[in-house]
């Protein structure tokens, strides 16, 4: 178990480098992993805000939105 956790933290370390030596490699894997990284950079940020939001709403008065409509009679 020592051995998987040791080979994965130096695979995420050695990771930026293996990218770069990628990226260098071709122009057109450049434009991929900047595109990739750009999908997913907006993916975290709209799913942090979101996330964010529904933790605050939770210390917000119940009463200061809006209310249910009323049922017709």
């Amino acid at each position: 178990m020592q051995g998987l956790l040791t080979e994965l933290v130096q695979s995420i370390i050695d990771m930026p480098g293996r990218f770069v030596d990628v990226a260098l490699a071709d122009p057109l894997s450049a434009i991929l992993i900047l595109f990739g990284a750009l999908f997913v950079g907006v993916a975290s940020a709209v799913f942090g805000y979101l996330s964010l939001g529904a933790f605050f709403s939770l210390f917000i008065r119940p009463g200061s939105g809006r209310s249910p409509p009323q049922e017709a009679q």
